[in-house]
């Protein structure tokens, strides 16, 4: 499927076709900087949602992220406003600490669109009723390599999903819709992992595919790999400068996961190796005449040692194989997939 309009952006309407045609709520687009993501979802609320009085949530995951959208130069709505001749903004109601909302200014009257939140603060709002909205954006929702993990950042958001959802299907309604979408950061996010998409991803990645709909599931995955726009930037001043070598310029234009290093991922000879324990799920085989370790999700022979994926079956394991973490550092790990090796990385990295 080709996910570009005929200028070369990101077909939002096109995707929003197939999103009500099979009954999709919840859309996951990760890609290359500026290719028309949060611009067309904005440009689809704007056409498709507040022309039927409808209203929408906006979510960032810190604080700091959310309360930055009150400068110019990080108002998601500038762009959008200028090129449709509308003014939509936030605003802060006074005498209603900590609340955001979503307004629009119209020749008449200023007009309620929605409500603005960040993920760390969801927690207290566990109150409050999404019936009146139908869908929202969780935008930048993989961080960048800088910023702080949250711990149980999976929980927030599916609690946040509980919260603003309600029991508006229970009630014979329409499922709310959500949008979530990235730069291409890394695939070790916890949302993605919580939605169980990381081995999708991971093989839409390799097969160089771009769309992807998991239609029992409800779910839509956009990877922006082939944009024109992407392709126009590189003759740009940064992008000429950076000679497209740096994690950055892989990350903005290529929609390379930069941050996630593959060179170790490689399917070996099995044959080769030994079980020596398993994890949760996980095995963890030693090579019979050298010193090197595979590591994969599928369990061939029989071990004595099998830990539990709990807390007190993570604590065991390094206890007893506190040496794999040695053969990690130095690059002596094969890894069968990029999610067995997130799971060994954090088993090390706690």
């Amino acid at each position: 499927m080709n996910i570009y309009d005929r200028n070369g952006w990101l077909d939002v309407p096109r995707i929003v076709q197939l999103a009500d045609k099979n009954k999709i709520n919840f859309i996951f687009i990760i890609g290359a900087r500026r290719s028309g993501k949060t611009y067309g979802i904005f440009q689809h609320f704007i056409n498709d949602v507040f022309s039927k009085n409808e209203k929408i949530i906006y979510m960032r995951r810190t604080k700091e992220q959310l309360t930055k959208v009150f400068l110019p130069e990080f108002d998601p709505w500038q762009d959008i406003n200028k090129d449709m001749n509308r003014y939509f903004h936030f605003e802060k109601p006074r005498g209603e600490y900590g609340r955001i909302k979503i307004m629009e200014q119209t020749e008449d009257e200023e007009v309620y669109r929605g409500e603005a939140f960040c993920l760390t603060s969801m927690h207290n709002n566990r109150g409050f009723s999404g019936s009146d909205f139908s869908e929202g954006i969780y935008d930048e929702f993989i961080p960048e390599k800088i910023a702080k993990s949250i711990s149980g950042e999976d929980d927030a958001f599916l609690n946040a999903v509980e919260t603003i959802s309600a029991n508006r299907e229970l009630q014979g309604k329409k499922p709310f819709r959500w949008w979530l979408a990235s730069n291409s950061n890394t695939l070790d996010n916890a949302i993605v992992q919580a939605f169980g998409l990381l081995p999708i991803l991971e093989r839409m990645k390799k097969n160089k595919q771009e769309f992807s709909l998991l239609k029992e599931r409800g779910i839509i995955l956009v990877l922006i790999n082939n944009s024109p726009i992407s392709e126009k930037k590189k003759d740009t001043a940064l992008y000429r400068a950076l000679s497209g070598n740096t994690d950055f310029a892989k990350m903005a234009l290529s929609n390379e996961f930069a941050y996630d290093d593959v060179s170790a991922i490689r399917s070996e000879d099995i044959r080769q190796y030994k079980l020596i324990c398993v994890i949760g799920k996980v095995a963890i085989y030693e090579h019979k005449s050298k010193a090197h370790l595979y590591v994969s999700d599928h369990i061939s022979g029989s071990c004595k040692d099998v830990f539990e994926d709990t807390q007190h079956g993570k604590d065991q394991f390094r206890w007893f194989y506190s040496w794999i973490d040695s053969y990690r550092l130095t690059n002596r790990i094969s890894y069968q997939n990029i999610s067995v090796k997130f799971y060994i990385d954090k088993l090390f990295l706690k």
